[in-house]
């Protein structure tokens, strides 16, 4: 049974549900105080800026996907196409809250391009074992990273279920080496 949550985690779970009920440019430290129902101080004592808490916010997307990805990594094993396999399985899993974190990292990256760069780096990474695999395996990362870019700005043309589906297709094509 999973333990209470840390002040952190619930101060970047109450930033995720202000970004996804009133969008990034409402986050503010006074408003995820109000949502995590702590003092607006002991948000600050967390995260001293709107920075911080943005930089925290980046951290947690980037742990939880690298944990997924590790995870099936480690069940996969030597099948084709391994690294890819385990990027779409981990966009698959992606949750709303999720979602909403980068929503926030991105509209607060257009002020600020440097809170991205943790990001780039861990995408640069991907990208390099992906194409130790082959080129199928980068188009096949792109198309991923397509839908969960737009789906993330919510510019997809297609339900969840579609939006699976289309993942679901992506991941057969990783697996048989076939588009």
């Amino acid at each position: 049974m999973p333990g209470k949550p840390s002040a952190k985690a619930k101060i970047l779970n109450a930033a995720a549900l202000v970004v996804d009920r009133v969008g990034a440019a409402h986050l503010t430290i006074d408003a995820v105080a109000e949502k995590a129902e702590l003092s607006k101080g002991g948000v600050l004592y967390h995260f001293p800026s709107k920075r911080a808490m943005l930089e925290g916010m980046v951290q947690h997307v980037v742990q939880q996907t690298r944990e997924r990805v590790a995870s099936h990594r480690a069940e996969i094993g030597d099948d084709a196409n391994p690294t890819v396999r385990s990027l779409i399985m981990a966009v698959q899993e992606q949750d709303d809250q999720e979602r909403a974190m980068s929503l926030a990292i991105l509209a607060a990256a257009a002020e600020n391009p440097t809170l991205l760069d943790p990001i780039r780096e861990v995408i640069a990474d991907w990208f390099a074992d992906v194409e130790d695999e082959g080129r199928l395996g980068v188009l096949l990362l792109l198309a991923t990273e397509g839908i969960r870019f737009l789906d993330m700005l919510n510019l997809l043309p297609a339900n969840a279920g579609e939006r699976s589906q289309y993942l679901t297709s992506l991941l057969s094509m990783a697996e048989t080496g076939r588009l």
